[in-house]
C-alpha cells in the first residue's frame, strides 16, 4: 500500500455502529515493514455525528503528531550523519533535542545547522535552531539570553517568510516576539499558528503561554489542558504543565500551581523554574518552615539560578515578576 500511494506511512482505520453508539479504530503502520507505531480506539455516543466527528478527528490528529515524529526520529538515527537530506537533518536535531541535556541540545543545534545548510528554504531546520538557542539560556543556563535572542527571533522570522503557512514556525515566532518583551504581537502569532493548525497540541499550549504573558490567564488556562488532553503522552508534557501552573500562580491559586508543579519536577526534577515556583507558592500558602527548606535545596541544586535573574526578564511581566520575588522574599526572610 505505501508504495501504491507513495509514502512511508499509513492511517488506517475502521467504523462500526451498533445502536446509537459509534466504535472508530485508528492504526498508524511504518509502510515498508508493516510496524504499527500507534493504535487507539474511540467509543462515542451518536448524540451528535458531526460533533463526534469533530472530536475523534482532532483526537486523532493530536496524538498522531508526537508519534510520527519519534518514529521518524528513530528511523534516521539508523543512517549516517553526512547521508542525511534536510528533513532527516532536522528530525536527528529533534531527537536530540528532546534529550533534555544541554550537550544533546548543543548537538541538536548542529543537526539544526546541517538541514540549513543543505537546504536553506527549509524551513524546519531554521525554527529548530531558534528553539534549541533559546533553550541553550532558559533551560540550560550555558549561555546568556543577550547571546542568543537575536538570533533566535531572527531564525523564526526567516522560517515564517519561508513559509508562513506553517504553524510550527509561527508558534516559533510567537515563542521568539515573547521572549523580547513583544506580548501583544506573541499573541497574535500563536493565534494565528493555531488557525493554520487547530489539532496541534504544540501550537495550542505556545498560545497558552502567549496568553499568560497578555495577562489573559483563564483562557491560557483553557488552552493548555486542551493541549494536555490532545497529547497526554508528548515528550513536552512537563512543559505545558509548566505553563498550567504559571497562569495559576498568576491567578494566585496557588494550592493548585503548588499540585501542578510538584507533576512537573517528578518529569523534569531538574527545572529549575519549577523549584523556584514550589518556593514561592509554598511561602504564599504559609508553609515558611516547608518554603525555606525547598528554597535551601533549590539553592544546591541549581547554583546561581536565583542570582541570575536578579532583575526582571524581559519575558516575565511586571505583575507576575513582584509576585514571584515577594513570594521568594517571604521564603528567604524565614531564614533570618
Amino acid at each position: 500500500m505505501g508504495r501504491e500511494l507513495g509514502v512511508r506511512y499509513v492511517l488506517d482505520g475502521s467504523v462500526r455502529k451498533g445502536g446509537n453508539r459509534v466504535r472508530v479504530a485508528a492504526q498508524l503502520i511504518e509502510a515498508i515493514s508493516g510496524t504499527h507505531i500507534w493504535a487507539d480506539r474511540y467509543d462515542r455516543d451518536l448524540i451528535d455525528i458531526f460533533a463526534v466527528q469533530d472530536e475523534i478527528t482532532a483526537s486523532v490528529a493530536g496524538v498522531i503528531e508526537p508519534a510520527l515524529a519519534q518514529a521518524e526520529q528513530q528511523r534516521v538515527l539508523r543512517k549516517q550523519p553526512e547521508r542525511l537530506d534536510a528533513w532527516e537533518a532536522y528530525q536527528r536535531g529533534l531527537w536530540h533535542f528532546y534529550k533534555f541535556g544541554a550537550e544533546d541540545n548543543k548537538n541538536a543545534q548542529t543537526f539544526f545547522r546541517q538541514a540549513i545548510a543543505l537546504d536553506p528554504n527549509f524551513a524546519p531546520g531554521h525554527y529548530g535552531y531558534s528553539l534549541a538557542l533559546f533553550w541553550d539560556f532558559w533551560l540550560y543556563s550555558t549561555r546568556s539570553v543577550a547571546e542568543v535572542q537575536e538570533t533566535a527571533l531572527g531564525e523564526a522570522c526567516i522560517a515564517v517568510s519561508l513559509d508562513e503557512k506553517d504553524a510550527m514556525a509561527r508558534a516559533v515566532l510567537a515563542v521568539m516576539t515573547g521572549l523580547v518583551g513583544e506580548f501583544e504581537a506573541s499573541i497574535v502569532e500563536a493565534r494565528t499558528a493555531l488557525a493554520l493548525n487547530p489539532s496541534s497540541a504544540f501550537v495550542t499550549a505556545v498560545l497558552g503561554r502567549a496568553l499568560i504573558s497578555g495577562g489573559k490567564h483563564e483562557e491560557a488556562i483553557n488552552h493548555l489542558r486542551q493541549a494536555l488532553r490532545a497529547s497526554p503522552h508528548d515528550p513536552l508534557i512537563w512543559l505545558w504543565k509548566s505553563f498550567l501552573a504559571h497562569a495559576q500562580f498568576n491567578l494566585r491559586d496557588f494550592t493548585a500551581a503548588l499540585e501542578t508543579l510538584r507533576h512537573v519536577i517528578q518529569i523534569r526534577p531538574e527545572h529549575a523554574w519549577a523549584h523556584e515556583h514550589i518556593v514561592a507558592s509554598l511561602a504564599y500558602l504559609g508553609h515558611l518552615n516547608e518554603a525555606r527548606e525547598a528554597l535551601e535545596r533549590a539553592r544546591v541544586q541549581f547554583p546561581g539560578y536565583f542570582q541570575r535573574y536578579r532583575q526582571r526578564p524581559r519575558w516575565r511581566g511586571p505583575k507576575e515578576w513582584e509576585m514571584l520575588v515577594e513570594g521568594l522574599r517571604l521564603a528567604a526572610e524565614e531564614e533570618s
